[in-house]
């Protein structure tokens, strides 16, 4: 497999892990009631709605920003101290505005970029260490909203990754 082949590999497989895993993020949060998704288990955790304005800032900052050259400017800080109840309407429009984002951007992106240099954060890096960075950050906290939605919900849902990662 030629380098060209493998950053068109990864440009899409990017896109399509997102698209998946939104999915996955859009059916747990039908499951819960507003009030449900800004419920911890204990102040030193995370809600699901943390974790949805946390996964998007992330993507926003480093895809939008980093590899797109978006003006976004995160407050990490503050996707994890909001307590809600920001309503399951505005949780879904931040998704899709990130997602809508994400793929304008890995739309344009071509393989011969993916190992174009960047500097996010003070670091250095490539567009390939962030689109990695980006698609493995979605499937660690989207397995944990999954997580969470099964434990309290029993039934909600069953084998909902094949319902979304399969098909794409």
């Amino acid at each position: 497999m030629a380098l060209t082949d493998l950053g068109t590999f990864l440009v899409e497989d990017t896109r399509r892990r997102l698209q998946g895993l939104a999915e996955q993020v859009r059916t747990c949060l039908a499951a819960l009631s507003d009030a449900e998704l800004w419920e911890r288990a204990h102040e030193k955790s995370n809600s699901v709605g943390n974790l949805v304005l946390h996964v998007c800032g992330s993507t926003r900052h480093f895809l939008g920003r980093g590899v797109g050259g978006s003006d976004y400017q995160r407050d990490r800080p503050a996707e994890f101290a909001e307590r809600g109840p920001i309503p399951r309407s505005e949780l879904l429009r931040v998704l899709d505005e990130t997602l809508a984002e994400s793929d304008r951007v890995l739309a344009g992106l071509t393989a011969d970029r993916v190992m174009d240099a960047k500097e996010l954060g003070g670091r250095p890096c490539t567009v390939a260490e962030l689109l990695l960075r980006v698609a493995h950050h979605w499937s660690l906290h989207t397995g944990q909203i999954v997580f969470d939605v099964k434990a309290r919900k029993p039934g909600a849902f069953d084998e909902l990754w094949m319902k979304t990662m399969e098909k794409r």
